[in-house]
């Protein structure tokens, strides 16, 4: 009998599904650094927010939340005007890696109708009275999201995402007191 010398087409097929597995199963492990981060950021961010609450509860201060830039920055208020709260280390500015994106929405929320420091225009009450000069209201760090000594929380949601994925999207939300929600989508 003769024997052939080659490979036969099943055997080629076999090791063409074993490389195209090996190769996703790379491709996964190098994304799941991404997702992982993306999960502890939310974790941090959730966290601390809710801890911030309940430091100006049992401290009696007003809290707020300044985002600029991938930038969550807490502010205290100081009996004058906003100022970087960090004199503790846990509420220190915290800057995302430039592959995560974080967006403050604080429009358009449906929670958001029956709170009371939305009907109101905190804003302009914070930023003083009309003789202050544009350049100095510039100046000025005021807050987009206040919590509140009470244990109130103005309506607010922050999306925490991947730059170059549209999944998975974390949501925190505000939804008048504290503590703050948290959900994955898709879960």
């Amino acid at each position: 009998m003769h024997k052939k010398k080659g490979f036969s087409l099943i055997e080629i097929l076999v090791v063409l599904v074993v490389i195209a597995f090996a190769t996703k199963m790379v491709v996964y492990s190098l994304d799941g650094g991404a997702e992982d981060e993306l999960d502890a950021q939310a974790l941090r961010l959730h966290t601390t927010i809710n801890m911030a609450s309940e430091f100006a509860i049992l401290n009696q201060v007003e809290l707020g939340l300044l985002v600029e830039k991938n930038t969550l920055e807490y502010l205290v208020f100081d009996g004058e005007k906003w100022v970087t709260f960090d004199r503790e280390e846990l509420f220190k500015p915290i800057e995302l890696e430039p592959r995560l994106k974080l967006t403050l929405n604080l429009e358009d929320l449906a929670w958001a109708q029956d709170n009371l420091l939305e009907q109101s225009n905190w804003r302009e009450l914070m930023s003083g009275g009309e003789d202050d000069s544009l350049l100095e209201l510039k100046k000025l760090k005021i807050p987009q999201v206040l919590i509140l000594s009470s244990g109130e929380v103005s309506a607010f949601q922050l999306i925490l995402e991947l730059k170059d994925q549209s999944d998975p999207v974390y949501f925190i939300e505000g939804e008048f007191t504290a503590p703050v929600n948290l959900r994955r989508e898709p879960e």
